[in-house]
């Protein structure tokens, strides 16, 4: 009887065209929990997530907010990747450069929150 049962359940699932290989995201690459860097140097900040549809990849602040790009200071790449360009002294701003992000990977199943990155950037 156990073996009916799965056999049917194998069956009725291979015709359920809703349950082909979707699956929500899940981090392949996630973002470390501390970033240090110079203000010589920059630093890319990587996350990566599998799922089914591929996820989509994007930043935000600890305030619940979207990272945007900063011109000049901060993007993402279409990979996901978090990059902080070198900067000037002047240049320096304390909400880019000493704050929290966290990777959010999202496609049509759900979304996934990365741990909490500290990013510190310095001269």
């Amino acid at each position: 009887m156990l073996i009916v049962h799965a056999t049917k359940y194998r069956s009725s699932s291979l015709c359920d065209p809703n349950q082909d290989d979707q699956r929500g995201p899940i981090f392949s690459t996630e973002p470390p929990s501390s970033v240090e860097f110079s203000n010589n140097s920059g630093t890319e900040v990587r996350c990566a997530a599998d799922g089914i549809p591929i996820p989509n990849l994007s930043w935000r602040i600890r305030e619940g907010g979207n990272a945007p790009d900063v011109p000049g200071l901060r993007y993402t790449r279409s990979d996901g990747t978090l990059v902080f360009l070198p900067f000037m002294r002047n240049d320096y701003k304390q909400d880019v450069y000493d704050t929290v992000y966290q990777c959010v990977a999202s496609n049509s199943i759900g979304s996934v929150i990365s741990r909490e990155v500290h990013v510190k950037g310095g001269m």
